[in-house]
């Protein structure tokens, strides 16, 4: 008989998943005017679908990762689609990570130059050190520590949404056709072969999306994350958690952002915007949670780049020069056009995650 789950693993667990999938993106407001408040009010639909999405596949993958215990998080890949299917998918999956920690290194030194007066190239260099530490710690140190920056997050994207409702006085009502309009043009499937088609411009097709462009780079984390659970049911009810506790402040900051539409049609970071409205103060605490949230997306990708190429029998010390020589490659990347590559291979890795929900589900499912 399985041993009984700890809440408070759960709380990690969930707290995991969330931080990594938040990032940057989210915590500065683009992802949610992108995929949602781009939609209006609809955007509540795109979120619930998404948040079924997360829950759904965030217990699967975890889940499977517990029965696993794979070596290499990366492989999961071929559990799902078989072999040579399988390792296509995970070199792709392996150099997109490693792409987006570059972006997230480069994505500090800007927050550190304009919120904290600090050169872009210390900044950077710092959160690459910062992930090198991370990564030297192991997965069940990074588990604790990423696992508690999630609800940090969390919480403070709650608590600038909420009091922006309460001093906008309440939930706002419908948005104008004008205001549909400007908003329309900010929808993230506007710049994919989905905007020529009906069904999926609409605001439950950009739920599917989100969920699918986070949880392709997410497979070989959210094994590994389930294979550090110390029951079943603790990956289980992880997965669930994150997923819910995910998109619960989405759809408060979607209804927070309808309450200033035009205003947030025309800003780059919306959620400063917000915590403008309610206290100065915010500003300053929410440039730390921005920094917090790059942190909590770009470690664990580091690790699941590191945990692949551990994987083909490379001695520790070995793999801790490897790690530094990766960590120097993700700082000076952030100079020399990773961004170009980003904008390629984001498209295909939400298309590609589009196929693999279904994959996920039928093969997660079965014994």
């Amino acid at each position: 008989m399985e041993k009984s789950w700890s809440l408070m693993n759960v709380i990690k667990l969930a707290g995991a998943y969330i931080a990594f999938t938040i990032g940057s993106g989210f915590a500065t407001g683009q992802e949610v005017m992108q995929f949602f408040t781009a939609f209006g009010m609809d955007g509540i639909i795109g979120a619930l679908v998404s948040m079924l999405l997360f829950s759904a596949l965030g217990a699967i993958l975890m889940a499977k990762g517990y029965d696993l215990k794979l070596k290499i998080q990366a492989t999961a890949f071929r559990y799902y689609c078989g072999k040579y299917v399988g390792i296509a998918l995970e070199i792709f999956t392996v150099v997109l990570l490693f792409c987006v920690v570059s972006i997230m290194v480069a994505g500090t030194g800007a927050v550190s130059r304009e919120y904290f007066g600090i050169s872009p190239e210390v900044g950077g260099m710092l959160m690459a050190i910062i992930c090198l530490v991370t990564i030297l710690l192991g997965l069940r140190h990074m588990v604790d520590i990423i696992g508690s920056i999630g609800p940090v997050i969390i919480v403070f994207t709650l608590l600038i949404g909420i009091q922006t409702l309460i001093m906008a006085g309440g939930i706002p009502g419908e948005v104008t056709t004008t205001q549909l309009g400007a908003l329309s043009k900010l929808r993230a499937t506007n710049g994919w072969w989905f905007s020529e088609y009906g069904i999926c411009n609409t605001a439950a097709f950009s739920g599917i999306l989100y969920a699918a462009c986070m949880i392709l780079g997410g497979i070989p984390f959210l094994s590994g994350l389930g294979a550090s659970a110390k029951t079943k049911m603790e990956a289980i009810y992880g997965g669930i958690a994150g997923g819910v506790f995910l998109m619960i402040p989405v759809i408060i900051l979607i209804l927070a952002m309808l309450c200033y539409p035009d205003k947030i049609a025309t800003l780059e970071v919306p959620n400063l915007f917000l915590a403008d409205q309610t206290a100065p103060i915010l500003s300053l605490i929410f440039s730390v949670i921005l920094l917090l949230g790059i942190y909590s997306t770009a470690a664990p990708m580091f690790w699941s780049v590191v945990d692949y190429i551990g994987g083909f029998g490379i001695p520790k010390k070995a793999m801790y020069v490897i790690s530094i020589i990766l960590a120097i490659i993700t700082f000076f990347g952030a100079k020399i056009g990773f961004g170009n590559l980003i904008g390629l291979l984001y498209p295909l890795a939400g298309q590609l995650g589009i196929i693999m929900i279904p994959v996920i589900i039928m093969r997660g499912l079965k014994k």
